[in-house]
């Protein structure tokens, strides 16, 4: 099994491996961007990997492997997405902004859940 995704949500067994790519990235800065697992009941980071940008085309391509599947919990954890550019750091998901009427609009995190491995395997 791959990395899963639902469109918003993203799944994934321990040791299993997988891609996803994230488009619509802001295209004025060369930036590192990153994908961090979190655990909201402890407020930590659980697991963070950095993906391979592209500026002209506003994407980034992450690359989930073995290893760092291997040591990821098993369980329903939360995602987000950080861009990182000249002393700047910016949190794009979950989305935080606000609406035409003034008012702060907090989007509920997507979830990254983890599923027992069941099979161990070699390459």
């Amino acid at each position: 099994m791959a990395l899963l995704n639902d469109g918003k949500n993203l799944y994934i067994r321990k040791g299993d491996t997988g891609n996803i790519v994230y488009k619509n990235l802001p295209m004025d800065k060369n930036y590192s961007v990153y994908h961090s697992i979190y655990d909201p009941e402890t407020y930590k980071i659980i697991g963070e990997i950095q993906g391979v940008f592209t500026q002209a085309t506003g994407t980034v391509l992450f690359t989930f492997g073995t290893t760092y599947t291997d040591n990821l919990p098993v369980g329903e954890w939360e995602y987000g997405l950080k861009i990182c550019a000249g002393g700047s750091e910016d949190t794009i998901l979950p989305r935080a902004y606000t609406n035409d009427a003034g008012e702060l609009i907090q989007e509920p995190a997507p979830t990254f859940t983890v599923w027992d491995k069941v099979t161990e395997g070699t390459v």
